[in-house]
């Protein structure tokens, strides 16, 4: 009798309706485009459209909202605008395939299933190249990539047949073939609603958890305990050399490019006598200089760490446009990199003996992330016109506006002076040290200045001399509290030319920050 009543209640599952059918069958189709574009991405070096997207995104969005995501989310803010579009690319493939059943189901079509499914992808593919690519800002065909016309189409048409032959196979299973129980016990939308979450908290753990790990490490500053130089033992203090692995790292890409220096090849082009190219090889044999110098982001904030100092080694630009042999009327020297960055700078400061093409970064090569094989060197502009990945330097006759000159950033780029606080601690009993770094470009620096009473009153720091006229300075100055609880210390520097930096406040964008660094610390 129990199992009787048993076989009399039980129901068959519920089946999965015509619309969740076609969902399904969107979703593995386009799951499967998207998963061949990282493969082609990454191991082929072809264009991905979700990191097109992202990079036309953040190069659209005025400034102020691009400081602001960064500002508020750091690194996550690239990631996650990355990881958005790859949902926008799949969630427009699921909706064309979608599209497509409905049609097919109200009107029918004369063609096999094999038939329709590859000449939709390649209409698909047709569309992503003469409009999608030149809306991004890539060419028509994408032309304007470092790929080129011929491999960006011919790696996307693959990307977009497996996208084909993926829907014939699942419309086939899942439609054609009539097994809805199959397709329902798969996926569905909460399912993949779940999975972006997922990925979306992944993300951010990572980068959570990167920045804790690196903070516990004491990267991206160079600060370290037990200082050097001539103000020994000052916990926090940044080293005058900063370690590669801890040098700030700031780029405008999802993903930096993967650049074999045994295929890499520099062009030297544009107004010149004799255009030619040079190999890694050939750089590395060319008579090579060292100098210590001074890197920092027109992104770093007041008292930030987006900025290190290193023992660079390379060759002279100016050698190199020499062997060339400039014409007359170049104004600007273009620079143009791996990563479809451009820039410019003055030719002026190309023919400086202290503007390098360098390969070398305190003694070992440069890593991918620091421009490897090759990048640029300017000392007294910010980092972002010492472009890295360096493909092809081109003498022009105006005044080319880089990658972010194009999106408001100043084009002289010109560093302020600045100053920061690295010591003491929040808190602390007795005497101890105040000291930091302070940086003028190619300026040089000639006095510091601290104040323990918020700036009304200034007493003049200690400075150990720089390691060349190009790189921060540390300082010092020895500080007894008169009385115990809240202190506030105020820094400023002045530059070589006897020029104090501003007190006036300004965010990095669009010339770099400026104003006193000040922090709140408490004595016992």
């Amino acid at each position: 009798m129990d199992i009787l009543k048993l076989d009399l209640n039980k129901t068959e599952p519920e089946l999965p309706t015509e619309s969740e059918v076609r969902f399904q069958v969107a979703f593995l189709a386009a799951v499967s485009a998207v998963v061949a574009s990282f493969v082609a991405r990454f191991l082929f070096d072809a264009p991905l459209v979700p990191e097109l997207l992202a990079q036309f995104i953040f190069a659209v969005a005025p400034i102020w909202m691009v400081e602001v995501a960064v500002g508020l989310l750091g690194p996550f803010a690239k990631h996650l605008a990355f990881l958005a579009c790859t949902v926008i690319y799949l969630t427009a493939l699921m909706g064309s395939v979608i599209a497509l059943l409905r049609f097919t189901r109200r009107v029918g079509t004369n063609l096999t299933p094999f038939s329709l499914s590859i000449s939709f992808a390649l209409a698909i593919w047709l569309v992503t190249m003469t409009v999608i690519l030149p809306v991004l800002g890539v060419g028509f065909f994408g032309s304007f990539l470092r790929q080129g016309i011929v491999y960006s189409s011919i790696s996307l048409m693959i990307v977009h047949t497996i996208f084909g032959l993926a829907l014939v196979v699942s419309k086939r299973r899942y439609i054609d073939r009539g097994n809805t129980r199959e397709a329902g016990a798969i996926i569905g939308r909460r399912r993949v609603v779940r999975g972006v979450g997922y990925s979306v908290l992944a993300v951010g753990v990572y980068d959570i958890a990167k920045s804790l790990i690196g903070s516990w490490l004491e990267s991206g500053s160079g600060r370290v305990k037990d200082g050097n130089g001539q103000f020994p033992n000052i916990d926090n203090l940044a080293l005058e050399i900063t370690p590669n692995k801890d040098f700030y790292q700031v780029s405008k890409n999802a993903f930096d490019p993967q650049v074999d220096a045994r295929r890499w090849k520099l062009q030297i082009a544009g107004l010149v006598e004799n255009p030619f190219e040079l190999t890694y090889a050939d750089i590395k044999s060319l008579p090579a200089v060292e100098q210590y110098a001074t890197l920092a982001c027109i992104s770093n904030e007041v008292g930030g760490d987006l900025i290190g100092t290193a023992l660079w080694k390379g060759v002279r630009l100016r050698d190199v446009l020499e062997r060339g042999g400039l014409r007359e009327g170049v104004i600007d020297i273009a620079l143009h990199a791996s990563d479809d960055y451009t820039d410019s700078i003055p030719l002026e400061r190309a023919m400086a003996n202290e503007t390098l093409l360098v390969y070398e970064m305190n003694g070992e090569p440069l890593t991918l992330e620091h421009g490897y094989p090759v990048r640029l060197l300017v000392p007294g502009i910010y980092g972002m016109k010492n472009v890295k990945w360096i493909t092809r330097i081109e003498p022009v006759a105006f005044d080319l506006k880089g990658y972010w000159q194009r999106r408001g950033w100043d084009d002289r780029a010109e560093y302020k002076t600045l100053s920061r606080i690295d010591a003491p601690d929040s808190r602390f009993k007795g005497e101890t040290s105040i000291a930091g770094i302070a940086f003028a470009g190619d300026r040089g620096i000639s006095k510091v200045e601290v104040s323990t009473d918020g700036g009304a009153t200034w007493e003049q720091a200690n400075i150990k001399n720089g390691l060349s006229s190009l790189t921060w300075v540390l300082w010092e100055k020895r500080w007894k509290p008169e009385h115990s609880g809240k202190h506030r210390l105020v820094v400023r520097a002045t530059d070589g030319r006897n020029q104090t930096q501003t007190s006036q406040y300004a965010t990095p964008a669009p010339s770099g920050s400026s104003g006193y660094h000040s922090v709140v610390v408490s004595s016992d």
